[in-house]
């Protein structure tokens, strides 16, 4: 069980960041089509659709449903409050599974997500992925701002439950800094330089004899 739970943890800490940078950040807008577009969307939301992808992804060792299972199964008196939790996650799960219309056709939000989310990952500024360029084709750029909306509304049901992973393991909710890595020890073969000094080649001793 705490080995879900911090797996779950260290992916909700980049879901964390992510979340708080793009709250910082304003895309430049401009006219595309006869609409407003905000330029730089897909590469502002790459950061954030990496570890919500990874969420989502109940095969995942940090997906919400095994945390959300293994905080479950814990005993009624030491599980931390999940009823809230539980109805948010519920409530996701109903709009991911309501249709809109795009395309010519109606189309389960949850499908919406998974390609927008395919498409954020993925996104290289140089060379448009495949993922993206299907998205647009398929449904067109309103599926980038239903896809970005749906993103934050998982993002945010993540970080609840990364709290009460938080509490049922004791840890602080803002996990501290990884420590640094160390540096390696010294080689323990003594330099060319110190090989020379030992050996003795200036006037010694030994070779006068």
């Amino acid at each position: 069980m705490s080995e879900t739970l911090r797996s779950y943890r260290r992916n909700a800490v980049h879901v964390r960041q992510a979340l708080e940078l793009l709250t910082k950040e304003s895309g430049q807008m401009h006219v595309e089509g006869g609409y407003l577009q905000d330029a730089g969307l897909v590469e502002r939301y790459k950061r954030l659709s990496i570890p919500v992808r990874r969420a989502l992804n109940a095969n995942d060792r940090a997906s919400f449903a095994q945390a959300l299972a293994a905080l479950t199964a814990m005993p009624a008196g030491s599980r931390p409050a999940i009823d809230a939790i539980e109805r948010d996650w519920s409530a996701l799960q109903h709009e991911l599974d309501s249709l809109v219309g795009l395309g010519g056709s109606k189309v389960p939000r949850r499908q919406i997500l998974a390609g927008w989310l395919d498409a954020a990952a993925f996104y290289d500024t140089l060379d448009r992925d495949h993922a993206y360029d299907q998205l647009i084709d398929q449904w067109g750029k309103a599926a980038e701002a239903i896809g970005a909306q749906l993103t934050e509304q998982a993002a945010r049901v993540i970080l609840l439950l990364d709290e009460a992973a938080a509490a049922a393991l004791d840890e602080p909710v803002i996990l501290p800094p990884p420590p640094k890595t160390p540096p390696p020890p010294p080689d323990p073969k003594p330099s060319l330089w110190q090989r020379l000094k030992n050996f003795k080649i200036w006037g010694s001793g030994d070779l006068e004899n």
